[in-house]
């Protein structure tokens, strides 16, 4: 059952990774891999210079920050209030529909908002009329505007590994806190909270380890230059040199760093775990 798995993996995750070899190139498409001129840490030293790349990476890193307070959080927390809903039918209506947008592209999500907000003929400028601002191109709000849009769509569908975690919780010790007097909230807090604190310590180390690769889709949909300031992210940079400036050199060694980071954050997060008496990923 894991063969076709572990064959696309090597397809489309090893095999290509040959071409970090770009990153000490000056690659050519007409030369290609195995005649471009090595150039060793030269496109690194110049990555290091580069200004656009240090707005990129403070902006993904405070993005990041933002994400990894509200976005691992709230699915917890949806979580616990769905698991105390007793009304079945109930239950499973709200997890659908809070599910539901976690199926939708960004590009679709994107479309929408963007003609929701647009100052001149969405409902924002049918509310506020002349003093209706278009907070898409606004380099404060841009960053608000990424938070709630990735809350709307993924905070539902997050609760779904947590709800699960839950079901495995035995009800012999809700029974037996129940019977000590536990109310409500005391069950939260000492059953249901514990039983599942090994499931959030897991998920917290793997989005640290992605934490610099979150959101490539949502931004590229949503940005636009006047946003770059505040919104360009290390993704989207190295999306448009590769591709807009044909500097495929200098983006993957863009792309190397910036995997190297996520590398040295997800052990050491891993290591905080077991550190502190907890079971790590690995």
């Amino acid at each position: 059952m894991l063969i076709p798995v572990l064959i696309w993996y090597a397809i489309f995750c090893y095999v290509p990774m040959y071409g970090v070899v770009m990153a000490f190139q000056d690659f050519t498409m007409s030369k290609g891999f195995f005649h471009s001129p090595f150039v060793g840490l030269k496109h690194f030293e110049a990555l290091f210079a580069e200004e656009d790349f240090w707005r990129a990476f403070w902006n993904t890193i405070i993005i990041a920050l933002y994400r990894l307070v509200t976005a691992f959080p709230i699915p917890i927390m949806i979580a616990l209030l769905l698991n105390e809903v007793r009304h079945l039918k109930f239950r499973k209506s709200v997890q659908t529909i809070i599910y539901l947008p976690h199926f939708i592209s960004w590009v679709i999500v994107a479309s929408i908002f963007i003609t929701f907000f647009n100052p001149e003929s969405g409902l924002i400028a049918a509310i506020f009329k002349d003093n209706a601002q278009d907070i898409l191109t606004n380099p404060e709000l841009f960053r608000h505007v990424l938070i709630s849009t990735d809350l709307w769509k993924e905070a539902g569908f997050g609760t779904v590994i947590y709800i699960a975690a839950m079901a495995g919780i035995s009800s012999e010790q809700y029974e037996a806190a129940t019977i000590d007097g536990a109310g409500r909230w005391a069950l939260v807090r000492h059953v249901t909270l514990p039983g599942i604190s090994g499931v959030i310590l897991i998920m917290f180390i793997l989005t640290i380890g992605k934490i610099l690769g979150w959101g490539f889709d949502q931004v590229y949909n949503f940005y636009n230059p006047l946003v770059y300031s505040t919104g360009d992210i290390l993704d989207t940079y190295i999306f448009r040199t590769a591709l807009s400036d044909s500097k495929f050199s200098f983006a993957a060694a863009a792309g190397i760093l910036k995997s190297l980071i996520c590398v040295v954050l997800l052990v050491g997060a891993n290591r905080m775990a077991k550190a502190m008496g907890r079971e790590g990923i690995y």
